[in-house]
């Protein structure tokens, strides 16, 4: 007999079964089954259990596919139950046998062709090839399910008349397939299964006397065929959780209306015919009722079907209540079309909500702000009664921890779980084992061995910490490292390749780092390195490039997994804290050896990682469901779990509902039957059976906003179809209460507004503090809403102190803060503007960057100007050459090939320059002063010289300010010259007198800079308000008049065609504000009396 019982609360139809349980109580020792779809499902129909008998003991919870397959082979054979051959997981390994045979035959020229196009060497398998063959696995695979007729056709000698000609080796591959396999295809089997049942044939083995199947909203047609058959000999039970009774007879009457036909797909007459909710997203449940109802072809037994659909609004009404919208809605799909009530949405009705929100980021601040007031307004309501599903898990999974995790934001302790994570993408040894797996797939980059050194497991397995491993990238950065294991990989040349860096550290041992000492293409490195690093940190990255050098030599399978286990045994040893996750490994490299052990094919390590990112993702979605706290799943595992909160994260256009790709020569996507697979219609049907399983809320939102330009998107089309029925039956008024559009920022004041109709939208009480801070400084004055920490801001000239000590101590505090006034303040605030490191570097340069061009041309002259140094009488009074080649040899500067020709000849022309603008002074000298405290001076002739082999800038300017105030406060008397390159980009190669000033007396500087020290010390305290570079081209037009002035300020300041914007800068960002403009810095008070107490002395002072 077959029975269904139809419900639309899943805890009647597990109250149900429980109560049978109780009335006919199995044996002490009996053990029963129940088939359910999901790992979760068995852990909360258990619970069930428990709760109304008291107990749930010996019960297994087996699923479908596997379950229908022993009952199959119960019935075929007394022989020990094996493992399907034909699953695609192990048929690849037979479809790749049969394949060269199959690609000889006239028939598949076209497979041939693509073959021949994406191969390799003879007798290798690279990644386009296993995907071919596995797809073809697929293909099969589907057809023994959804296809079993002309599967059958083909076993038995068809030529697959009805297939398109560049399709007709099909056929041949099955034959060819069936004929060494042991057994035949599962949907072959379940046509002999009713064959012999039909006959009055005993099984060759006993039935159980009952099968359960509980909470399964979809199978395959020949499952469902099988479960009609084995109704004739057994009791089979089916729990169906379905939205509404008359939908299916609706269906009933659709198939007496359509004939022959009812196997057609019921696609778009379907809509018409079911314009509501159940019509939008029930189509996979309608086919399933469909095909279980079936022609009668293959029942063999009774049928009986008992209903238990339950009105919400009945039972709220109960309560002596007002039901709410959600209740509203169940109640609409459980009743006839004939008794369709009015909806309607009373005052702080939050039961249903459609949320757009401004990325991902934010839309997990906002759910959770959403759940915790629900929280905050029902005590009773606990984080177990909170289900959030995502569609994406693994793009939400980095921005949860900060956010749900938050306690210091929320006040409270929120206990979630996030759960259905591959293990891959977790910090853990496997995802170390399968990044270094990638890393020999691909290209070896920094970035890439930086993150598999970040791996907490392998850290931990190596005796590192956090700290090491960004030393490690630091210093391989540091050393030249981008891309490359070694001159294989970057086509003969190892510069900048890993290998070639781990060279370089061994000669920073014996050898100094000096211009021009290279052993072959290597050049000294990081000789600051100690021995006690280098003990640790050479050997794990030489053992890691072996390895990576190993893995990219194709082998058999056996090979392979004993190549993988001995890495495994070498890199991880017994896996500690891991040790579980290392068992996982050995256990899919175990089954993929008994699979593939027959397959002489020499294996790409592409191939490799597709074999074990599928075998080890199997594991995933077992653990952390009903762990009593929050739950963050994706869909599929909890859909039909009833919750008193339900939260769909994430439903975008772009990733809900999923749209499955296959082969073009799949026959599922030449013609589309009644249950056949879809993933569009399956993921519309968890929103279904969502709004079914919630109890008391029901969130659902989405990205609104892209991330990048802000742009808004819309929700994915089935909420647009659902938003679509609402407004039909609400007014404006009302659909703005049920689709909010919360504010980007979350600083927003709107977030914490508290309004009769709602609450507060943020939780967030750093947040709402921050807020009151912003308000609380800004005060009533809203144009300085959106600027930074220094501003408002009044600078008052402060007093020169004669006090001030002149030594080498504040000379070097004076130097800082002329350098970056605004950064200094910052840090006197403890803040850092910056980032915290400097980003890593994957690309080897193609032009020669201008910081390595300063720090060339400064070495360089560092050099002439020590000779000068040694000898006090010699004279820098001719051009010398230089070959910048030869100076940066093994040091990985240079760009490859005739790049380095062109940045050499570049070099030696700002040289040759910088040279010819000096010596145009005079002859070159160093002069000591002798009772001076400070550095020599370059003097060229009778000018003391300072150059800079940048551009003018305003640290180099003001420090040379500086350094003619401390040689004119030694009684120097002389001029001085800063010599810089030139801003204009058709002269960048060439040097100038940027600014002369002429001698000073000593007092003039000693007031000078006891002046400039009180403007510091005042700029500790107060924010400096002139930016640097800007205020410094405000100085350079001030003899232009104060209009040009004020336009080269703005220039700078705001940016444009003549070059960066100074208020990009992140110190000054966060002084005054993201988008401060140039007049409001301008009409600072202040502003004028700060520009003029630093600039125009040294304006003055030029000559």
């Amino acid at each position: 007999m077959l029975r269904v019982y139809r419900s639309n609360r899943a805890e009647l139809l597990a109250e149900l079964l429980a109560q049978e349980l109780r009335l006919e109580p199995p044996g002490p020792f009996e053990q029963i089954e129940v088939v359910v779809n999901t790992w979760p499902t068995s852990r909360w129909l258990g619970e069930q259990l428990a709760r109304v008998n008291g107990i749930s003991a010996l019960v297994r919870f087996p699923f479908p596919g596997s379950r229908l397959r022993q009952l199959v082979q119960t019935v075929l054979s007394e022989a020990p139950a094996i493992e399907d051959p034909w699953r695609a997981e192990r048929l690849v390994w037979q479809v790749l046998d049969v394949l060269p045979n199959l690609l000889e035959e006239e028939c598949a020229s076209n497979l041939r062709e693509w073959w021949e196009l994406h191969g390799g060497r003879e007798g290798q398998l690279n990644r386009d090839q296993w995907q071919l063959a596995r797809s073809l696995a697929d293909a099969i695979d589907d057809y023994a399910l959804y296809r079993p007729e002309e599967l059958a056709d083909w076993l038995a000698g068809g030529a697959g008349d009805q297939l398109p000609e560049g399709l007709r080796w099909q056929p041949c591959l099955a034959r060819a397939l069936a004929e060494r396999l042991p057994c035949r295809p599962f949907g072959l089997q379940v046509q002999q299964v009713i064959e012999r049942l039909r006959n009055g044939e005993e099984p060759a083995l006993p039935l159980p006397p009952r099968l359960r199947l509980f909470g399964v909203s979809n199978l395959a047609p020949v499952q469902i065929n099988l479960l009609q058959a084995l109704a004739g000999r057994i009791s089979v039970d089916l729990f169906l959780l379905t939205p509404c009774p008359d939908l299916w007879q609706r269906s009933q009457r659709r198939r007496r209306q359509l004939g022959e036909d009812w196997i057609n797909s019921p696609d778009g007459s379907w809509l018409i015919e079911a314009p509501r909710l159940e019509g939008i997203l029930g189509r996979m449940g309608a086919e399933f009722q469909l095909l279980l109802e079936g022609s009668g072809e293959c029942l063999l037994g009774s049928w009986e079907q008992g209903d238990l659909f339950a009105d919400p609004t009945v039972m709220r009404t109960a309560e002596d209540s007002q039901a709410s919208l959600l209740e509203q809605l169940q109640r609409q799909l459980a009743s006839s079309e004939s008794d369709q009530a009015t909806l309607s949405l009373r005052q702080g009705d939050h039961s249903l909500l459609f949320m757009g929100c401004a990325g991902p980021w934010r839309e997990v601040q906002l759910v959770r702000d959403r759940i915790l007031s629900w929280m905050a307004a029902d005590p009773s309501l606990q984080p177990r009664d909170v289900l959030v599903m995502t569609p994406d898990v693994e793009r939400y999974a980095p921005l949860l921890a900060s956010v749900f995790s938050d306690r210091d934001a929320t006040g409270v302790d929120l206990p979630w779980r996030l759960t259905d994570r591959s293990q891959q993408n977790c910090p853990g040894l496997q995802q170390a084992f399968m990044s270094l797996l990638r890393l020999s797939a691909d290209r070896l980059t920094a970035s890439g061995l930086e993150a598999l050194l970040g791996n907490p497991a392998l850290q931990s397995l190596k005796q590192l910490t956090s700290q090491d491993a960004m030393a490690i990238s630091e210093a391989l950065q540091r050393s030249g490292f981008r891309w490359g294991l070694d001159a294989a990989e970057r086509n003969g040349d190892d510069t900048n390749s890993l290998r070639w860096c781990l060279d370089r550290w061994l000669l920073g041992l014996a050898l100094p780092e000096e211009p021009g000492l290279a052993v072959d293409s290597c050049a000294p490195a990081l000789t600051d390195l100690s021995l006690q690093q280098l003990e640790v940190w050479w050997p794990l990255l030489d053992q890691l490039a072996g390895w990576i050098a190993q893995l990219r030599c194709s082998a058999p399978c056996p090979e392979w997994v004993d190549r993988l286990r001995r890495l495994l045994q070498e890199l991880f040893n017994d896996g500690g804290n891991w040790d579980w996750e290392l068992q996982a490994i050995h256990q899919c490299l175990e089954t993929w050896q008994l699979q593939a052990n027959d397959c002489a094919l020499e294996l790409d390590i592409a191939v490799v990682i597709s074999v074990l990112e599928e075998a080890l993702s199997t594991e995933s979605g077992r653990f952390g469901h009903r762990s009593g706290a929050l739950t963050i799943s994706a869909l599929e595992p909890m859909r039909a779990i009833p919750h008193r909160v339900i939260v769909l994260m994430g439903l975008d256009a772009s990733s809900f509902p999923r749209h499955q790709e296959r082969a073009g020569f799949h026959l599922l996507e030449l013609q589309r039957r009644l249950g056949d697979p879809s993933s569009t219609d399956q993921d519309r049907y968890v929103l279904l059976e969502a709004l079914l399983s919630a109890r008391q809320h029901l969130l659902i939102s989405w990205s609104s906003r892209d991330e990048r330009q802000g742009d808004p998107l819309p929700p994915c089309p089935p909420v647009q179809q659902w938003l679509s029925l609402l407004a039909e039956q609400f007014e404006t008024e009302q659909m703005d209460r049920l689709l909010i559009h919360p504010p980007a920022n979350p600083l927003d004041v709107a977030n914490f507004i508290v309004t009769p109709q709602r609450d507060a939208i943020s939780c967030d009480r750093r947040l709402l503090n921050a807020r009151r801070n912003l308000d609380a400084q800004i005060g009533e004055d809203h144009a300085h809403r959106d600027l930074g920490l220094a501003l408002p801001l009044v600078w008052q000239p402060p007093t020169t102190d004669a006090a001030l000590p002149i030594n080498a101590e504040a000379i070097e505090r004076l130097e800082r803060w002329l350098q970056a006034p605004q950064k200094e303040w910052l840090k006197r605030q403890g803040i850092d503007a910056g980032e915290w490191c400097d980003p890593v570097n994957d690309l080897s340069p193609l032009s020669l960057p201008e910081l390595d061009c300063h720090q060339l041309l400064n070495q360089r002259l560092s050099e002439q100007l020590d000779l000068l140094a040694h000898d006090p009488e010699a004279r820098w009074d001719v051009q010398e050459t230089e070959d910048w080649i030869a100076r940066s040899c093994g040091q990985g500067f240079m760009p490859p090939g005739a790049a380095a020709e062109l940045e050499n000849n570049r070099l030696e022309r700002r040289w040759q320059n910088l040279q010819k603008t000096v010596l145009n002074l005079g002859p070159l000298r160093l002069q000591q002063q002798p009772a001076s405290q400070h550095s020599a001076l370059l003097m060229a002739g009778e000018t003391a010289v300072q150059i800079s082999t940048s551009r003018l800038r305003s640290r180099s300017l003001l420090q040379s300010w500086l350094k003619h105030l401390l040689a004119q406060l030694d009684d120097a008397a002389c001029h001085t010259a800063v010599v810089c390159r030139q801003d204009s980009s058709a002269k960048a190669d060439q040097f100038h007198i940027a600014m002369r000033w002429r001698a000073l007396k000593p007092q003039e500087a000693d007031h000078e800079i006891r002046a400039l020290q009180s403007l510091a010390q005042q700029g500790s305290e107060l924010c400096w308000p002139v930016p640097p570079d800007s205020g410094l081209a405000r100085a350079m037009a001030w003899s232009k008049g104060e209009e040009a002035a004020d336009k080269a300020f703005m220039n700078r300041w705001q940016g444009g065609f003549s070059g960066w914007a100074e208020r990009d800068r992140p110190e000054q960002k966060v002084c005054f504000g993201s988008h401060c403009d140039a007049e409001l810095l301008l009409s600072l008070e202040g502003f004028e009396a700060a520009f003029q107490a630093l600039y125009q002395p040294l304006l003055e002072a030029r000559c």
